[in-house]
């Protein structure tokens, strides 16, 4: 994770399994990519790191615009902040 945000682990085991089942919206940033970027994902999965065996944490995500067919990892280093959304019905 990036700076004092952090994302949301390892350093809170609750709040991450907090998203799981969530729509989230995701700011990402790279080192090398000057802009972070927004994006929409429901949250499927959860893996966490294990020490010497994988390090990289990250939650396995579908995009909640576009879909698809199989799952994407979205990193938790990548992660600049996330928060989830209110899920609301349409009213006619």
């Amino acid at each position: 994770m990036k700076a004092e945000t952090q994302g949301p682990a390892p350093q809170n085991a609750a709040r991450t399994l907090s998203f799981l089942g969530q729509t989230v919206l995701a700011e990402l940033v790279w080192d090398d990519v000057p802009r972070s970027l927004w994006r929409c994902y429901h949250i499927m999965g959860v893996v966490v790191p294990l020490e010497g065996i994988y390090e990289a944490g990250h939650f396995l995500v579908m995009d909640a615009l576009e879909g698809g067919r199989f799952p994407e990892e979205l990193f938790w280093v990548d992660i600049h902040s996330i928060t989830t959304l209110e899920r609301r019905t349409l009213e006619d």
